[in-house]
């Protein structure tokens, strides 16, 4: 387990001791798990598990598995659990017009339902872009 804590370290670019300030061990505790001198108990584990839920709880016990959890991306779209009163993306393309911005979302009646104002991309190495619609025109 020590190899695999060393690779999340190098993973999330983190020093062990602003892990143990972030996770709330003792620095020295993490030193001691790094060092080999102690394994990790199941606080050490629960909290860090508690910390960074992205991590594959097995990867990190048994070594099993990919380090990171998969993220199923089809889950964000998925319509069957929308209530019926959301449109769904290929809906509001179709009730889109012409000489409507491709930023807002209309309803059969030519209302606007929604303006888009503003996305968010994460990126694996925890770092982000921000694009708002009206940023890009000139």
């Amino acid at each position: 387990m020590r190899t695999r804590l060393q690779q999340f370290l190098q993973a999330e670019n983190l020093s062990p001791s602003r892990f143990a300030d972030q996770i709330g061990i003792q620095r020295s505790g993490m030193s001691h798990i790094l060092s080999g001198r102690n394994k990790p108990g199941f606080d050490f584990i629960e909290k860090m598990l508690l910390a960074y839920p992205s991590i594959n709880a097995e990867w990190l016990i048994t070594g099993k598995g990919k380090m990171y959890k998969e993220v199923k991306a089809a889950s964000l779209f998925n319509t069957e659990e929308l209530p019926e009163s959301v449109p769904t993306i290929p809906q509001q393309l179709e009730n889109t017009h012409e000489n409507h911005s491709s930023e807002e979302y209309y309803n059969e009646s030519s209302e606007v339902l929604h303006k888009l104002v503003k996305v968010l991309l994460f990126y694996s190495d925890n770092t982000f872009t921000e694009y708002s619609p009206g940023d890009a025109r000139e």
